[in-house]
């Protein structure tokens, strides 16, 4: 019996949250970012996209080892210099499209009973802002069992402007409405509260040298606050989708912490 396997539900593959130029050759620009062939190979595994796609489907195989009936996979592209300046070189369609064809390379390694599903975000990519876009994607995929992992974190990133947990709650209900049909492709949630809003709009004078992980990871962790609802308004979300998996995704000090704040987060929805 391997270690895991009995309490394995679904798996997280790894996130390259900076790809496309990799993918599309752009020597250029790509070195600006990582400047050295050493850097590249300690991040992709190479200074080629073979490589790289190496890397994801020993990823694949190495979560699949645990028997997971789901995947989740992430689809998002930002530099680390973005991430500080919000100004960003590509588009949602842009990286959705070139996402879709990274992923149609490495599906042979998932086998048809295991779902995959992909993940929104708050940098570009699949963000569910425009559904003709996550529409696009979703057709474009090579895979028949696909999903959406919904995370209301990640979609409540994406506007800086909400002040409450209940405009928040209010937010994602919009953008899932306007979804229309494509609601039907949620399976999962990953559930959690970010606030942002404040903290993003200063964050543009806040670049430190890019070399340093910790503050890039800080940075991040400061954006994405994974913090539980504590508002009952939260099961507005459940009336607009019939998700088979809600994952409490939330930071913890310790294990009491967290059991806290899922028993608090859980007491707030019935499904």
């Amino acid at each position: 019996m391997r270690p895991f396997e009995k309490e394995t539900v679904g798996a997280h593959l790894r996130s390259w949250y900076c790809w496309y130029d990799l993918w599309k050759n752009n020597k250029e620009r790509l070195y600006q970012i990582f400047r050295t062939d050493e850097a590249l190979r300690e991040y992709y595994g190479g200074t080629q996209k073979r490589a790289w796609l190496l890397q994801i489907k020993r990823n694949i195989q190495a979560a699949l080892i645990e028997k997971p009936e789901y995947l989740v996979y992430r689809v998002e592209e930002v530099s680390p210099m973005e991430q500080y300046s919000w100004q960003f070189d590509h588009t949602d369609a842009e990286v959705t499209k070139m996402a879709a064809r990274v992923f149609n390379r490495v599906h042979a390694e998932i086998p048809t009973e295991t779902k995959v599903l992909f993940e929104n975000t708050w940098w570009p990519g699949l963000r569910l802002l425009d559904p003709r876009n996550t529409e696009i994607f979703l057709s474009s995929i090579k895979f028949d069992n696909i999903g959406l992992m919904l995370d209301t974190g990640h979609l409540l990133n994406t506007n800086q402007d909400l002040k409450s947990e209940r405009e928040g709650i209010d937010y994602i209900c919009q953008v899932l409405k306007n979804l229309g049909e494509l609601r039907k492709y949620i399976k999962g949630v990953h559930l959690s509260c970010s606030l942002s809003g404040e903290y993003q709009k200063e964050s543009p004078g806040m670049i430190p040298s890019l070399e340093n992980d910790a503050r890039l990871l800080s940075h991040v962790c400061n954006i994405d606050q994974h913090l539980p609802f504590t508002d009952p308004a939260v099961e507005k979300i459940f009336d607009l989708i019939s998700p088979d998996y809600i994952v409490h995704v939330l930071y913890y000090d310790d294990f009491n912490q967290l059991a806290v704040r899922i028993a608090g987060q859980k007491r707030l929805i019935k499904v």
